[in-house]
């Protein structure tokens, strides 16, 4: 079997598909690059050769455990290198992440880790509490690892039902490679997305959709072996999960690793790494746009600077760091299918071009495609097999109302240029985007609706001009005969939602607008927008912890 073929969309040789796998890329990269570093934080290094012999330990250490093909494996962790070996050794087993957002709590941890199917847990020790706090409501978790050095599990927690173990153990399995065979349509993980409508659904990926999703971001970012890829975003999303750490894999590169967003000390980070790359939200851009100018400003490592989306300042942007800027859209269902070409200047405004293995079209209501200059919906249809999602987790009337008449449709409305330009426009979804995070006014409204004094809410996005993504506002209907502040309202949410969903804007209504049907025009509420009885949470004062 060859192990190399070139593809000419891409001009560059591809692996064969069966080796297309997560197991055959890390260990022949092991192999050839031995003792190069792979992974890097602040003074921790590691190698290529330590990564597999580290992972096989893992996914060892499992399998002694019993964990089997097939089993689906929560994960509440923070960035951390435990987080990848745990991943790749799944990988290598045949197991399947579920990577949890380490600030979820309460009825929405309970939901994903129970809809999940979860039989073991990979969780941070500072986060137990949260788990804790539902051990009653959990149906199938029997076993939870602990990440913490020295951790002393008999007096830190405890648990009724639940046994914990410590990752550190996990250190001690055989370094031979597990004897697992792996196909390319092998589920790899399961990404929950917000839900928009309903409760959020699982999404199915399989090692191919990994690879080819990295081999697009190679292509589009133009990597070399030389490069040091530095993302700071979470773990748990795709975005640095595909496009920074695999990406660095399978580019034969480097990844650094940061903790979490920092304006103060992004621009040091991307110094000390010496990083060329890096994968950042469009707000970040605005920060690091807002900030005094520098004559230095351009006197940096990086090369290419990955957002989504890009800033209207983008040109300057641009000029004054030295960088090219690259955007992208895309869905965990679809992965990047649009990207502002390389060589190609750049077009404030624009999410780029489709990528050559996705047909990316604009259709109306009736699944028509609509003219150059028109708005619609974007769709996607791969043009390979395996490189989207195989479908949402237990849920296959969603799956086939997501891909009706065989096209995905992402919910998005976006226009095309004559020249193959898409333009985002607007979410058709019921969805709000917070920083980055991506939030289910469902969710929202699950947790304030549970409050006694309340009848009906309704959360939906306000744009922040500022920051180039939304607000949360909350519209809220009190029952009959009840009283409630707008500040005992926040609290309320505080402790029961995770901080980027808590909103920052809260107003009480006597009625919504409603169809004849009785479904709430949030549209309407949309555009009302701002008046002069919303009450800003962050004029008030108040602050949400992460």
């Amino acid at each position: 079997m060859e192990t190399e073929l070139f593809d000419s969309n891409t001009k560059r040789y591809e692996l064969a598909f069966e080796s297309r796998t997560l197991p055959y890329i890390l260990e022949s990269r092991a192999q050839e690059l031995g003792d190069k570093v792979f992974f890097m934080f602040q003074d921790q290094k590691v190698t290529y050769k330590e990564l597999d012999t580290n992972v096989n330990r893992v996914a060892n250490s499992l399998t002694d455990m019993g964990v089997k093909k097939g089993a689906n494996i929560c994960f509440m962790m923070k960035n951390s290198i435990e987080f990848i070996y745990a991943w790749f050794a799944l990988g290598k087993i045949g197991a399947v992440m579920v990577p949890i957002n380490p600030t979820l709590r309460g009825n929405l941890l309970q939901y994903i880790i129970n809809n999940s199917d979860a039989t073991l847990m990979i969780v941070d020790n500072d986060l137990l509490d949260r788990v804790k706090l539902i051990e009653g409501d959990i149906e199938k978790v029997s076993n939870i690892i602990v990440v913490k050095e020295k951790l002393d599990l008999d007096e830190d927690v405890k648990f009724k039902n639940i046994k914990l173990m410590k990752f550190e153990d996990l250190m001690d399995g055989s370094t031979s490679t597990p004897n697992i065979h792996i196909d390319p349509w092998d589920t790899m993980s399961i990404l929950y997305t917000s839900g928009t409508t309903g409760p959020s659904k699982g999404v199915t990926l399989s090692h191919h959709y990994y690879y080819y999703n990295v081999i697009s971001a190679i292509y589009w970012m133009r990597h070399t072996e030389d490069d040091i890829l530095y993302s700071c975003l979470p773990f748990f999303h795709a975005n640095a999960s595909i496009t920074s750490i695999y990406t660095a894999l399978m580019a034969k590169a480097s990844y650094a690793m940061g903790k979490w967003f920092s304006l103060r000390s992004f621009m040091d980070e991307i110094a000390m790494y010496k990083a060329t790359h890096t994968n950042v939200m469009g707000s970040i851009l605005v920060l690091l746009m807002k900030r005094e100018p520098k004559p230095d400003d351009a006197d940096n490592t990086l090369k290419v600077v990955n957002s989504v989306p890009l800033i209207p300042e983008a040109l300057e942007f641009e000029t004054r760091f030295g960088v090219k800027l690259i955007s992208m859209f895309g869905a965990t269902e679809t992965c990047i299918c649009i990207a502002s070409p390389y060589d190609e200047e750049t077009r404030p405004g624009s999410c780029g071009k489709a990528l050559p293995q996705y047909d990316c079209r604009i259709f109306d209501d009736n699944d028509m495609e609509c003219p150059p200059g028109v708005k619609g919906e974007i769709v996607v249809r791969g043009n390979l097999p395996f490189i989207q999602m195989d479908g949402y987790y237990n849920m296959p009337e969603a799956t086939l109302a997501s891909f009706r008449n065989l096209w995905y449709h992402t919910g998005d409305y976006a226009k095309k240029d004559k020249d193959g330009y898409f333009y985002f426009e607007d979410r058709k979804k019921d969805a709000i985007r917070r920083r980055g995070e991506n939030i289910s006014s469902f969710e929202v409204e699950e947790v304030i609706n549970s409050h006694p004094a309340i009848l009906e809410s309704a959360a939906i996005a306000i744009k922040d001009k500022e920051m180039t993504e939304d607000e949360v506002k909350i519209c809220v209907i009190l029952k009959e005969g009840q009283e409630l502040t707008p500040e005992e309202l926040i609290n309320y949410g505080k402790e029961r939602m995770a901080y980027f969903m808590v909103p920052r804007y809260v107003e009480f209504m006597n009625e919504f607008p409603k169809t004849p049907n009785q479904k709430i025009e949030k549209y309407k509420l949309r555009d009302k927008g701002l008046t002069p009885e919303t009450w800003d949470r962050e004029e008030a004062g108040i602050k949400v912890e992460r």
